[in-house]
């Protein structure tokens, strides 16, 4: 079969894809033909070594995938050969064929294709663990994506509306505020700004104008992708009680908060992590799936994908993240119909 083999950490053009062995699966594994990949920012930095956790090498990268199952080992009871299935794995989507843990995999609704499924499963399971499992979002709040027009960002507008919420969309472009709106944002927030300071006072005075609150302060949450300065002002547009859940960093600064700023103004910062959720709170994740793949079947939310590539050029596919312009999804086909 053909896969992307990542032999050594280096650069995005030094991996390449090749002829493998097919996988083997387990007793708990199913193994399944793959139609279609979805890409993520986290994979760039997998092939890099400069994920949190470094597979052995030589390996075989990728997390999101959907397609047929074609056989399953002993001890897998929820799935069986000819279903339509969605998986997210640690490693070995970037391939033909994957062995995927059973706990990983899910059932597709025919509602939804490959492309959408694999589209959507970790930006939006991303999303859903900082909305529901962390933020605890309800009906009637106002809520603010930061990085809103990348994949997890429209994820999260698009699941806010879900619920009845008001959403601002802070983005660094007009088209990526298009875009936003285009998915269910009811406002824009511009972050173009000359330093920090220039950015707190033009979050703020948006919001404001956005929402009618005082001082800027109307948000009860705060859903951050970006890191960096739109951390320190996004939590200056909190209303009392608010929390700024983070996500991501794709700012490429880790920032921190002072524990003074948030004890005086009673606001609270969260971490949203994605994978240790499968370990502690897996019912909460399957629930997550679950009500995901109901709304895209409704035809409630999409996976916004801007491009397709095929599997042998799943490299350059990559490399357009490194640009930091994203926006949406971009999938990968195997060629299998």
């Amino acid at each position: 079969m053909r896969a992307l083999v990542v032999h050594e950490f280096g650069p995005l053009g030094s991996h390449k894809v090749e002829e493998v062995p097919a996988p083997k699966s387990g007793p708990n594994d199913v193994l399944i033909d793959v139609h279609a990949i979805g890409l993520n920012f986290p994979d760039t930095l997998m092939l890099q070594g400069k994920y949190q956790k470094r597979p052995d090498r030589p390996f075989v990268p990728g997390r999101d995938l959907a397609g047929v199952v074609r056989s399953v080992g002993s001890d897998v009871t929820r799935c069986k050969p000819g279903d339509r299935v969605v998986a997210q794995v640690f490693t070995g989507g970037f391939a033909q064929s994957v062995a995927a843990p059973e706990k990983r995999c899910f059932p597709l609704p025919e509602a939804v294709s490959f492309e959408e499924a694999a589209g959507m499963i970790t930006v939006f399971n991303t999303a859903w663990v900082a909305i529901e499992l962390r933020a605890g979002i309800q009906a009637g709040e106002t809520v603010m994506v930061t990085g809103a027009a990348g994949g997890v960002g429209l994820a999260a507008v698009q699941l806010c509306k879900a619920r009845g919420v008001t959403v601002l969309a802070a983005v660094s472009s007009p088209e990526k505020g298009e875009l936003a709106l285009a998915n269910g944002a009811d406002h824009v927030i511009d972050t173009n700004a000359t330093d920090l300071d220039a950015l707190k006072r033009h979050l703020r005075a948006q919001v404001e104008a956005a929402t009618g609150a005082k001082n800027g302060n109307g948000c009860n949450a705060v859903i951050d992708m970006v890191g960096g300065d739109l951390f320190e002002a996004g939590l200056r547009v909190l209303a009392f009680g608010g929390r700024l859940i983070v996500v991501g960093f794709a700012g490429g600064t880790v920032p921190a908060a002072k524990a003074n700023y948030l004890l005086y103004n009673n606001i609270g910062v969260l971490g949203a992590p994605l994978d240790i959720q499968f370990e502690h709170a897996y019912a909460d994740m399957e629930r997550g799936v679950a009500e995901t793949l109901r709304l895209a079947s409704e035809g409630k939310v999409r996976a916004n994908i801007t491009a397709r590539y095929p599997l042998d050029e799943i490299v350059p596919a990559l490399q357009t993240f490194t640009d930091r312009k994203m926006k949406g999804k971009i999938v990968v086909t195997t060629g299998r119909e």
